[in-house]
C-alpha cells in the first residue's frame, strides 16, 4: 500500500483563547455579581490566578452552553477551580450510584440525572480546556456517566416492574437487573468508550425469553417495549433541568419494521441470515452496559461468527466503501476546504479514520483476535503492532484523530449542538479558531486542512490497495446472447486465446448465472468487472484455453461466488496464481473449489514463511483456539488452521520458493503441532466424564515420514500410542471411572477420531497405526512395558527398520525419555544376528515388490530404484552398524545418507549420487502429490506440470524421464550391491525375530 504522511503543524492549539474580550469581561462581571459576601473572597482569589481568569474568559467568549451551566450551577462552579477534577467526577458518580434507593418515581430520577449531567459536563469541560485530561480520559468519563445513567434507569424500571407484579425478582442478587433477561447494548461511540460532548447514545435493546420471568397480563414483548419507551423518555426528554442524552435505537435489526425492544432469538436469526456488512461493522463496538449483562455477553458470543468471519472478508470492503460513497454524495464532492466541512463525515474526517480501522478488522479480525478492539485509537495501535499499518501511518491517523475529535468537541461545546460542521462566516470561524487555541486564523486553517488531506490520502490508499476505487472508464466487456460481440471476440483473441468463440461462450455462461456461484446480481457484477483481468492473466499461460476450461469447471463447483470474486477484485494478482494452480495442479484446484477461501492464505505467505518454526506454529494455533467456544469449535478451527498451513506450504512448493528439506520439515511441524494440541484438548474433554489417572501419561510416537521430518501434503500420520502408569490396577477419578487399560484405549480412540473425523472444515489426517505392536490386531494404545517387551522379544526386522525413523512428538518428558531409551537400545543392540538381518531386509523388499511393485517410473516410492530402495539401504546399514557407531542414528533419510557417507559406510562418490537421487525423487514426489494427489498415472500429468518439474530440476522437459531413469538405475545398482547380492549368497534362513533378549 502506498505510504502517505504529512508534516503536522508545530503550532500549539490546546489552551483556549479569548475571541471577544469585551463580551467576556462583561459576562465575568455578571458572574461575580452572583456571589454574596461569603463567596466574594473565594471568587476573587480564583480570578487572581491568571490561568483561571483566562480560562473562564475564554469560556464566556466562546461557549454559551458552558456559560449557562456556570451561571445556573454557580456554587458548584467554585469547586471546579479549587478541587481535583478526578475527585469531583468520582464524587458525582458515586453520589448518583447511591441515589436509586431514595428515588420513588421517574420524575425524581430524571431530575437527579440531569443535575448530574450538568455537573459532569462542567467537570469534564474544565478538565479538558485546562489541559488536565487528554482525549481518552475525556471520552471515557463521558461514556462512564452514560453507562451509569442507563444502568440506574434500567434498574429503576425493572424494580418498578417487579413492584407492579409484571416481573418476578431473582432474590439471589441485590441487583434487580441480574437474571432479568433484559439488556441494553451500547453501540457506536458509547460502545467504544468514545462519547463526545453532544453524542447521541446508540443502543440496541434486547430481551431473552429463556431468562425473562414475566407474570403480567400483556405479552413480554409489549411490556419491554413500554419499558424501553420509558427509558428513552428518562434519557432524552428536555425539562427545565435539560436532558441527559439523546437516544437513538435505529441500529437495531431492520429498524423500520421491528419494535424498539427485540427478542434475542429474533435478533440472532436476523444477523445470521440477512445481517449486512455495515451491521457487522457496527457490532465491532457492541457491548452490554445495563440490565442483564451476562445475557448480553451470551448474545454477543452467539453472533460472534456473524461479526468475526473466519476467512478474509473482502466483500465487506465494498459495502463499507458504498456507505462512505453515500456519505460523500450527501456531503458533496467538493474539494476539502474549511468552511462548512464536516469534521466527522466529510473527506478526511473522523469517520474515515474509524473506517480505516474497521475495514482491517472486518477483513482479518476473524483470523486475528488481537484486532477485535472497539476503541478506534487502540484498534489502530493493534493494526500497527500486527504489521498492517506502519508506524508513520499510525502516528498520522492517531494525531489527526485526537485533533479532529478535539475540534468536534469545541464545536459542540459552543451551544451543546449535535454538530460536526465547521461554521461559515468570519466571526464564527474566528471564534472556533480561538477556542482551539490558535492565535492566528491562518494557522488554524492550515492545521485543519493538512489533517483532512492526510487522512483522506491514507483512506484512499487503503481503498486502492483493496481495489475498491471506482474508475470512471468502464473497461468491462459485453457478452450479448443473440450474437458474438466483435469487440469482445477481438479482446479475447488479443489476450492469447485460440478458440475465441468457445471462451466467449464460457464467460457468457457465467454472466447469465449458469452456475450457483454466479446466480446473484452482485456476484455477476463483480465477475463482469473482473473478466478483462481474467483474460489477461489466463492468456499469459502456455495453454490459456485449457486453463479457462478448468476455471469454468472450478466455478461450477463453488458453493457461492461473491466472497471469492471480491477477494480477487481486491487482489487481482491472485488470478496469475489461480492460472498456475488450474494449469499445473488439478488436486490443488479441487481443494480450492471445495474451500475457495483458502486463498486467504496467499496474503500471509511471506509472514507464514518467516513464522513457520515449531514454536511459531504452536503459538499461532493456540491463539486461534483461544476463540473456540466448545470442543466442536476446536475440531473445526484446528482443521481450518491445518488446511491453511498445508496450503501455504503447498503454494511454496508449487512456486519453487522452498525446497524439499524445508517443506518436509514445515509440513511435519504442522502435523506435530496438530497432533500434540489435539491430544491435549481430547484429554481435557475426556477427563470431564472419566477424570484422570494420577501418575500416568500418554505419548505419541511418530513413525515414517512423521518421524523422519519429510511429510508431504498428502501424507498419513503414522503413529504409535504408548501409555504408562505407576500403578496398573487403579481406576480413574471421574464420574464414570475406568481401569488404566480401558481408560487409555478409550482415550486413544477419541484422539484418533478427533484427527480423522470429517467436519465442515474437512479432516486433519488419515492415521496409520499398523506399526504398533501386533499391528491391526493389537490395542490402539499399548503400555510402555508391553511396547518394550515386544520390541525386545517379538518384533520383526521390518519393525526395527521402522524404528530408525521414530521419535516421540507429544507427551510428558519422563515417558518420552523412557520410550526413546527403549528405541535407542533396540537400534544399538549388539546381539543382533547380522546375517539374519540382511536376509530379512532382502526378503521384505521382495515381498513389497510382489504386493506393491510397479514399472511406472513416476511412482517414486515403489518403483525399483525408488525411495523405498533408498530407505532400505539406510535402514539396513543403521541396524547393522549403530551398535558400533551411534552417530549414524539419524531419522531423516537425507541426513541418514549424508551421515552414512561421511562415516564411511557408503562410498563417498556413490553416497553423494544417492543423496542427489533421493533429493530429486522426493522433490518430484512432493510436487506430484501436491498437484495430483495420490494418483500417479502417466496420462494424469498435464504438460504444464512436466514443464514445472523440468524447470525445478533445471533440465529440458525431454530430459526428465532419462534423468529419472538414470537415478533409479543407480539406486537399484547400489541396493543390489549392499543388500540383494550379499543376501543371495547367504544360506537359507528360517524366519526369526531380529533379537530376543529373553534368550540372552
Amino acid at each position: 500500500m502506498p505510504k502517505v504522511s504529512i508534516e503536522t503543524s508545530d503550532i500549539t492549539f490546546h489552551f483556549p483563547l479569548i475571541s471577544d474580550e469585551t463580551f467576556a469581561t462583561q459576562k465575568l462581571d455578571d458572574f461575580q455579581s452572583l456571589y454574596n459576601d461569603s463567596s466574594a473572597d473565594v471568587i476573587k482569589n480564583i480570578l487572581g490566578n491568571k490561568d483561571h481568569k483566562n480560562l473562564i474568559l475564554a469560556i464566556f467568549s466562546n461557549s454559551p452552553y458552558l456559560t449557562r451551566l456556570l451561571f445556573v450551577h454557580s456554587e458548584f462552579a467554585l469547586r471546579l477551580f479549587n478541587e481535583d477534577h478526578n475527585d469531583l467526577l468520582n464524587e458525582e458518580l458515586k453520589f448518583l450510584d447511591n441515589a436509586l434507593e431514595d428515588i420513588n418515581n421517574i420524575s425524581d430520577l430524571m431530575v437527579k440525572l440531569r443535575i448530574a449531567k450538568a455537573h459532569i459536563a462542567l467537570i469534564i469541560g474544565f478538565a479538558d480546556l485546562s489541559e488536565k485530561w487528554k482525549l481518552p480520559k475525556i471520552t471515557r468519563a463521558l461514556s462512564d456517566f452514560a453507562e451509569l445513567a442507563l444502568r440506574l434507569s434500567v434498574n429503576f424500571l425493572i424494580k418498578d416492574g417487579i413492584n407492579s407484579g409484571n416481573l418476578d425478582h431473582d432474590y439471589s442478587s441485590d441487583d434487580f437487573s441480574t437474571n432479568s433477561g433484559y439488556v441494553i447494548m451500547a453501540m457506536g461511540k458509547l460502545g467504544g468508550y468514545e462519547l463526545n460532548y453532544s453524542s447521541d447514545i446508540d443502543l440496541i435493546v434486547l430481551f431473552d425469553m429463556d431468562i425473562v420471568k414475566y407474570s403480567g397480563r400483556r405479552s413480554p414483548q409489549d411490556f419491554f417495549i413500554k419499558m424501553t419507551q420509558k427509558l428513552v423518555k428518562i434519557m432524552s426528554d428536555r425539562t427545565a433541568d435539560g436532558y441527559v442524552f439523546r437516544t437513538d435505537l435505529r441500529l437495531r435489526p431492520d429498524p423500520g419494521a421491528t419494535p424498539v425492544a427485540l427478542s434475542m432469538e429474533g435478533a440472532e436469526v436476523y444477523y445470521q441470515s440477512v445481517g449486512l456488512n455495515w451491521e457487522r461493522a457496527a457490532m465491532i463496538k457492541a457491548r452490554p452496559i445495563a440490565g442483564d449483562i451476562e445475557a448480553g455477553l451470551g448474545f454477543l458470543e452467539r453472533i460472534r461468527g456473524f461479526v468475526w468471519r473466519r476467512h478474509l472478508d473482502y466483500a465487506a470492503i465494498e459495502d463499507i466503501h458504498a456507505i462512505k460513497k453515500l456519505i460523500h454524495e450527501h456531503h458533496s464532492h467538493r474539494d476539502i476546504m474549511l468552511e462548512g466541512h464536516d469534521v466527522k463525515l466529510g473527506r478526511g474526517g473522523i469517520r474515515e479514520i474509524e473506517f480505516y480501522a474497521q475495514i482491517h478488522q472486518l477483513i482479518s479480525g476473524g483470523r486475528e483476535p488481537m484486532l477485535r478492539i472497539a476503541p478506534t485509537c487502540l484498534a489502530l495501535d493493534a493494526l500497527a503492532l500486527n504489521g498492517k499499518l506502519s508506524k508513520e501511518e499510525n502516528d498520522t491517523l492517531q494525531e489527526a484523530y485526537v485533533f479532529l475529535r478535539t475540534l468536534e468537541h469545541r464545536l459542540q461545546m459552543i451551544n451543546d449542538d449535535q454538530t460536526h460542521e465547521i461554521p461559515f462566516g468570519e466571526e464564527n470561524l474566528h471564534r472556533i479558531s480561538k477556542f482551539m487555541g490558535f492565535e492566528f486564523f491562518a494557522d488554524f486553517e492550515v492545521a485543519v486542512i493538512k489533517r483532512f488531506n492526510a487522512v483522506h490520502k491514507l483512506f484512499n490508499a487503503l481503498l486502492e490497495d483493496t481495489n475498491q476505487t471506482h474508475d470512471e472508464d468502464d473497461k468491462t466487456l459485453s457478452f450479448p446472447l443473440d450474437q458474438y460481440h466483435p469487440a469482445t471476440l477481438e479482446a479475447i483473441e488479443t489476450a492469447g486465446f485460440h478458440d475465441a468463440k468457445k471462451a466467449y461462450e464460457i464467460i457468457q455462461g457465467w454472466l447469465v448465472g449458469r452456475y450457483r456461484a454466479c446466480r446473484t446480481d452482485r456476484a455477476r457484477d463483480i465477475l463482469k468487472v473482473l473478466t478483462p483481468e481474467i483474460l489477461k492473466a489466463f492468456g499469459k499461460h502456455s495453454d490459456p484455453d485449457n486453463v479457462l476450461v478448468k476455471f469454468d469447471d472450478f466455478l461450477s463447483r463453488l458453493p457461492s461466488g461473491v466472497q471469492l470474486f471480491s477477494f480477487i477484485k481486491a487482489q487481482p494478482w491472485l488470478l496469475d496464481l489461480l492460472a498456475q494452480i488450474l494449469g499445473v495442479a488439478p488436486f490443488l484446484s479441487s481443494q480450492l473449489s471445495r474451500n475457495p477461501l483458502m486463498l486467504d492464505a496467499v496474503l500471509n505467505a511471506e509472514n507464514f514463511k518467516k513464522n513457520s518454526s515449531l514454536p511459531d506454529l504452536q503459538n499461532s494455533l493456540d491463539e486461534l483456539l483461544m476463540t473456540a467456544r466448545d470442543f466442536q469449535d476446536i475440531l473445526d478451527l484446528s482443521r481450518k488452521w491445518a488446511n491453511e498451513a498445508k496450503f501455504q506450504v503447498g503454494l511454496q512448493i508449487l512456486r519453487g520458493s522452498t525446497d524439499i528439506i524445508q517443506s518436509g520439515r514445515t509440513l511435519t511441524d504442522i502435523a506435530e503441532v496438530i497432533l500434540s494440541t489435539m491430544l491435549f484438548h481430547v484429554k481435557n474433554e475426556f477427563s470431564k466424564k472419566h477424570g484422570t489417572i494420577e501418575n500416568s501419561s500418554l505419548c505419541i510416537l511418530g513413525m515414517g515420514k512423521l518421524g523422519g521430518f519429510d511429510f508431504t501434503t498428502t501424507s498419513d500420520a503414522d503413529i504409535v500410542l504408548i501409555y504408562d502408569a505407576d500403578e496398573m490396577d487403579v481406576m480413574s477419578d471421574g464420574p464414570k471411572p475406568l481401569t488404566v487399560n480401558h481408560y487409555y484405549a478409550r482415550l486413544s480412540q477419541n484422539f484418533i477420531n478427533s484427527i480423522t473425523a470429517l467436519t465442515g472444515e474437512g479432516k486433519l489426517y488419515e492415521v496409520d497405526m499398523r506399526l504398533r505392536p501386533s499391528g491391526t490386531a493389537g490395542p490402539l494404545a499399548v503400555s510402555f512395558d508391553s511396547f518394550n517387551d515386544y520390541q525386545h522379544g517379538q518384533a520383526w526386522t521390518w519393525e526395527h527398520m521402522a524404528l530408525t525413523r521414530s521419535r516421540v512428538i507429544a507427551g510428558p518428558e519422563n515417558l518420552k525419555e523412557k520410550i526413546e531409551k527403549c528405541t535407542f537400545n533396540i537400534l544399538t543392540h549388539k546381539g543382533r544376528d547380522q546375517e539374519n538381518l540382511l536376509h530379512e531386509v532382502a526378503k521384505m523388499r521382495i515381498r513389497m515388490e510382489e504386493n506393491l511393485g510397479t514399472e511406472n517410473i513416476w511412482a517414486m516410492k515403489q518403483v525399483r530404484g525408488g525411495i523405498i530402495d533408498i530407505e532400505f539401504i539406510c535402514q539396513y546399514l543403521i541396524l547393522e552398524y549403530a551398535s558400533e557407531n551411534q552417530n549414524i542414528l539419524k531419522r531423516n533419510t537425507l541426513k541418514q545418507i549424508k551421515t552414512l557417507t561421511d562415516e564411511g559406510y557408503i562410498n563417498q562418490e556413490k553416497g553423494k549420487y544417492l543423496y542427489q537421487a533421493c533429493y530429486t525423487m522426493q522433490t518430484i514426489q512432493a510436487l506430484l502429490r501436491l498437484c495430483m494427489g495420490t494418483t500417479s498415472r502417466d496420462d494424469d500429468r498435464p504438460k504444464p506440470l512436466l514443464s514445472a518439474l523440468a524447470e525445478r530440476l533445471e533440465c529440458d522437459i525431454d530430459d526428465l524421464e532419462p534423468q529419472i531413469l538414470a537415478f533409479q538405475k543407480s539406486v537399484l545398482d547400489l541396493y543390489k550391491e549392499i543388500i540383494e547380492i550379499p543376501a543371495s549368497n547367504l544360506k537359507p534362513h528360517e524366519p526369526t525375530n531380529p533379537i530376543d533378549t529373553n534368550k540372552e
